[in-house]
């Protein structure tokens, strides 16, 4: 159910580092237009090749070492930074380039089938036996791509979801950052909690119970810690 707690500290300071790092690098490239388009190609292509790099570096006579693959590609966030560049970069071009996202929301009807394909392909690529290479490098990437164009196709008018209303999708949404942040250590709880109960780790219970206890947990933070320093950041910078 849960990572080996050995690895999980390095994976929190990865995580930690380039949280702190990214305001500091968007403010370098907002002032720089040129910047900013070549730094996320450098970031996209270089993370390829770094987990090309890797995936050979730990493979095996059965593929790429899975101990290898969690501590060398999963976890640090160096070799998935690629990954976010897509999400950051639909949110600058929102911002900062409102002709662009007009098209982009235009192009809404051609991309949502697509964006399953690549989705599903990239799912597809991780059901083997063993770990391949091509899936070591491309699962991440495929997924971000797809979820990205989904996200433009979830928002845009040209297509009948931003109509469609789902209860409690914003409240899902809203405390979503508070779940990424507080997942591992609820799933290691429930996971403790299983095992001095003899609980089946994979059963139903288990799972079920882990999905009620992170969102619990999530909505606990969100509101005793996230919300209220956003209502702080709405006072002492409010959007013009």
């Amino acid at each position: 159910m849960a990572e080996p707690l050995s690895h999980m500290p390095g994976h929190s300071r990865s995580r930690t580092n380039s949280n702190l790092a990214l305001p500091f690098l968007l403010l370098f490239l907002c002032s720089r237009p040129r910047a900013a388009i070549i730094v996320p190609c450098l970031i996209i292509f270089g993370g390829i090749l770094l987990r090309t790099f890797l995936a050979y570096k730990n493979l095996g006579d059965n593929g790429v070492s899975f101990r290898g693959f969690q501590a060398w590609i999963y976890y640090p966030t160096w070799t998935r930074l690629d990954p976010l560049v897509y999400g950051v970069a639909l949110a600058a071009i929102e911002r900062f380039r409102p002709n662009w996202w007009e098209r982009l929301l235009k192009c809404a009807p051609w991309l949502w089938l697509p964006a399953f394909a690549l989705i599903a392909y990239a799912l597809y690529l991780g059901e083997t036996e063993n770990l391949t290479i091509v899936a070591c490098v491309w699962q991440f990437p495929l997924i971000a791509i797809g979820m990205a164009a989904l996200l433009v196709c979830a928002i845009s008018p040209q297509l009948p979801f931003r109509r469609v209303g789902i209860p409690g999708t914003a409240f899902i949404a809203s405390i979503a950052y508070s779940a990424y942040l507080i997942q591992k250590l609820v799933i290691r709880a429930v996971e403790q909690f299983c095992s001095s109960h003899n609980i089946q780790a994979t059963s139903a219970l288990a799972l079920v119970s882990v999905e009620i206890c992170v969102y619990a947990a999530a909505t606990l933070l969100f509101l005793l810690v996230e919300r209220p320093f956003l209502q702080v950041r709405k006072r002492l910078a409010p959007r013009k």
